[in-house]
């Protein structure tokens, strides 16, 4: 099996899930999460990392999250889904229930 890994910016990331027909309500909620996060010890960048595994059945792993550079960590716990929507549902889950964003919709 041969493993493809990238790592993405979310403007690079939106235009994979546009080229990749993603349903619209899962780009809209992509384009909400925010670039970066303020912790009161950093600031936290949105990374995006998927890999494309292409021996069989093809398929790709998906994880999102947010990094400090400054304090070597990400801000919640590594996660990764074969699904886009249970990732940016995971991330945005934990936003708001830490507090880095207000409940959307």
């Amino acid at each position: 099996m041969t493993a493809y890994p990238r790592k993405y910016t979310k403007k690079e990331f939106l235009k994979f899930l546009k080229k990749n027909n993603v349903n619209k309500l899962i780009i809209t909620n992509f384009g909400q999460l925010p670039e970066t996060v303020e912790k009161h010890d950093g600031v936290y960048l949105l990374d995006i990392s998927s890999t494309f595994y292409s021996q069989g059945a093809t398929y790709h792993n998906f994880e999102l999250n947010y990094y400090s550079e400054d304090l070597i960590e990400y801000l919640f716990g590594l996660k990764v889904f074969n699904d886009i929507e249970i990732s940016i549902n995971y991330v945005m889950c934990e936003l708001i229930n830490n507090g880095y964003l207000k409940t959307i919709r």
